[in-house]
């Protein structure tokens, strides 16, 4: 394993632990650690558009905000069951990161919603950090899984 894939790998290992965490009773928020894995600014890309923002005190408040959704509509685990990690140069890669997402809906029943993101990574500061990623359709996703 490379230089390079081993540090994207460390980064979403980290992360990964982090979001399950977050879905935990009582949850754990590491708002520190997620700002941590985020360049100064990037970008989203999904179905409803493309979107970039500042990694600021904006994006620290929504963190939290974002757990307590999940938290909110029934979400009990957040884990990572493969990364893929494709090097693009020598600080630069795209981790296909596949994720499964734990809930008990509404009506008490329990499922998983699986789902990949792409995450574009750099490591020019030396520390792998996010600066773009795609996703799939979330609030679809959950809609038809009857959580929202």
């Amino acid at each position: 394993m490379s230089p390079l894939e081993t540090k994207v790998r460390a980064l979403f290992d980290a992360y990964g632990k982090r979001a399950d965490a977050a879905l935990q009773d009582p949850p754990k928020d590491d708002v520190d650690g997620v700002i941590d894995s985020f360049a100064p600014y990037f970008v989203e890309s999904s179905p409803r558009g493309v979107m970039g923002g500042a990694n600021d005190d904006k994006f620290r408040e929504m963190i939290p905000k974002g757990y307590a959704h999940y938290r909110a509509v029934g979400g009990k685990h957040m884990t990572i069951k493969g990364i893929h990690v494709i090097e693009l140069d020598h600080c630069h890669a795209v981790a296909d990161v596949d994720w499964d997402f734990a809930y008990i809906n509404k009506s008490g029943k329990s499922g998983h919603v699986t789902f990949t993101n792409f995450y574009c990574v750099t490591t020019a500061g030396g520390q792998a950090k996010i600066f773009a990623y795609v996703t799939p359709d979330e609030e679809q996703a959950m809609k038809d899984h009857g959580l929202v």
